[in-house]
């Protein structure tokens, strides 16, 4: 990955990545409880003349720990900054789980600066179901135990409930992501990104949004995903015209890191196209 650079946006100082390439630019956005260090093993196989921009989000990975909660309309608006700061006009968005969310937003707001958008593991409609870990860390006081006491644990086990090839979760890899969340402020910074909301009322504008959707749209999908329902996928696919839905049978979850080169493979396809 390339080396890390720092932006001002209003809400404080994001971390990202670019490689600089000529070619087709290309913004990835993580999602919970990642960084930009997920899209490492996805990046490799993507041609290396288009221009690829990894960041981290707000109280993620090395970008600043803001000390407030922060909504999905903010991050969306966090986003817009890096891609004036970047100086794109249009590009392609690509996010997973959680970034999807964001990503949702993004195009009820600045829907004219996404060239394409590529979807991956997304919880997008009001009737989303929190998975059981997540709703375990939002209780007083059981959350701040929690996240004090067994955080490596917590990383591992969700991370890995999510993957089938359980091997690609090496230590180095859980490093790099759980990193972000060190010390009193990694602490604080987890409670708050895993309390983002309710999806009744977060979501609740999505699928209007969703419907209004133009942009060309590919979601891909593990076929194994214990927390993505596949009801969520098949009605982006049936809303946005012409979007095309991927499942990838031997995916879980945390595709970029589960299942990278077959990610990168539908991804080039889809861009390529």
């Amino acid at each position: 990955m390339s080396k890390t650079q720092l932006f001002a946006s209003a809400l404080g100082n994001v971390a990202f990545t670019d490689n600089n390439g000529v070619g087709l630019p290309v913004i990835f956005m993580h999602g919970l409880p990642t960084s930009k260090e997920l899209w490492s093993p996805v990046l490799a196989d993507l041609p290396a003349e288009w221009r690829l921009i990894t960041f981290d989000l707000l109280d993620y990975g090395e970008s600043e720990k803001i000390a407030r909660p922060t909504n999905h309309k903010e991050r969306a608006d966090t986003l817009d900054e890096l891609r004036a700061h970047l100086g794109l006009e249009k590009f392609v968005l690509v996010a997973h789980d959680l970034g999807s969310s964001v990503a949702i937003d993004y195009m009820g707001k600045y829907a004219a600066h996404v060239e394409k958008l590529v979807l991956i593991s997304p919880p997008v409609y009001p009737d989303f179901v929190e998975p059981f870990i997540v709703k375990l860390v939002r209780l007083p006081g059981l959350g701040e135990a929690l996240v004090t006491i067994i955080k490596p644990l917590l990383f591992r086990v969700g991370m890995a409930q999510g993957m089938v090839h359980k091997d690609n979760l090496t230590p180095e890899v859980l490093k790099a992501i759980s990193g972000g969340f060190k010390g009193a402020d990694g602490n604080a910074a987890l409670l708050r990104v895993l309390r983002w909301g309710r999806p009744i009322s977060m979501f609740a504008d999505y699928p209007t949004i969703i419907a209004s959707i133009c942009a060309p749209t590919l979601v891909i999908q593990g076929r194994c995903d214990p927390y993505i329902p596949e009801n969520q996928v098949t009605r982006l696919r049936d809303t946005i015209p012409g979007c095309k839905l991927v499942f990838i049978e031997d995916g879980a979850h945390f595709l970029p890191l589960d299942t990278p080169q077959v990610a990168a493979r539908e991804i080039n396809d889809f861009l390529s196209g």
